[in-house]
């Protein structure tokens, strides 16, 4: 296996710093804007960036996008192994794919490619895509059956002797994640794991949710990437990663300001001071 995996230049797992990253809210045709944010995500903080890839006809935007973006991208795959092999063949150091949703010849090509090119692959699966299979045989116990799911994923890669991977499950529920994710790392800890609440919402409610159950999972030393998956823009993602990093004394980028949430004691405006 391989504890420590590389995109881009960017190290990741193994004692390197659990990493921020986001998502592009905008698609990959929108080039320039699409660069603008990478930039802006990139002065943010934002260590990798992972962009939607739906359709081969984007392959020309996403190849230019890897050329000129300061932050290293993962193109996210949605069941075409076409897809998978059009961005790595556009330069993209990463790719985020679902193994079991891919015929197993095809499935060759894209290990194949990847191996070539020194590519990562991030696999996992989601709390609202298992199916009947999956729960039937975990028990109808959601969290055991993600756990399962992705387990299914790491064995399929590995069978065809791939080893350059990141572990994903997330949920909506914070307990499904944690617990799937805690029975993952026991099983697989030498695994690099990208962490997150997926859908967790916006404004404070996205922002505590996703605290809650990453908190959780950093701290029994589980997550070398996170993303707080918000319904807001991206920079504030990444603004909300290292707030919680900073939090946990995991990362120290920014300061941390402590002030009274004072009472009836207070001879000063606190608020207005703050």
């Amino acid at each position: 296996m391989a504890e420590t995996v590389i995109i881009g230049g960017l190290s990741i797992g193994n004692g390197h710093p659990v990493r921020v990253e986001s998502m592009l809210k905008i698609p990959l045709s929108s080039r320039e804007e699409c660069l603008e944010q990478c930039r802006s995500l990139a002065s943010c903080g934002c260590e990798l960036v992972r962009a939607a890839f739906p359709s081969p006809e984007l392959a020309g935007d996403l190849a230019w996008l890897n050329d000129k973006s300061p932050v290293p991208l993962m193109a996210d795959i949605h069941f075409d192994p076409a897809l998978a092999l059009a961005a790595l063949e556009a330069g993209t150091p990463s790719i985020r794919i679902n193994p079991g949703n891919m015929a197993r010849a095809r499935l060759r090509e894209v290990v194949a490619s990847a191996r070539e090119k020194k590519a990562v692959i991030r696999i996992g699966a989601n709390g609202g895509s298992l199916n009947s299979a999956q729960l039937e045989k975990a028990g109808g116990v959601r969290s055991d059956a993600l756990a399962a799911a992705v387990e299914e994923q790491l064995l399929i890669l590995l069978d065809e002797g791939f080893q350059d991977i990141i572990l994903s499950a997330k949920s909506t529920s914070v307990h499904e994640t944690v617990r799937a994710n805690s029975l993952l790392a026991l099983k697989y800890p030498g695994y690099p794991f990208h962490i997150g609440i997926t859908e967790s919402g916006c404004g404070r409610d996205g922002l505590v949710k996703s605290a809650a159950g990453l908190a959780l999972l950093l701290g029994q030393g589980i997550g070398n990437t996170i993303r707080i998956s918000l319904t807001e823009s991206p920079l504030e993602e990444v603004r909300a990663g290292y707030s919680l990093l900073r939090a946990l004394d995991l990362r120290q980028r920014g300061g941390s300001l402590i002030s009274c949430p004072t009472c009836g004691r207070k001879r000063i405006e606190v608020r207005t001071i703050v």
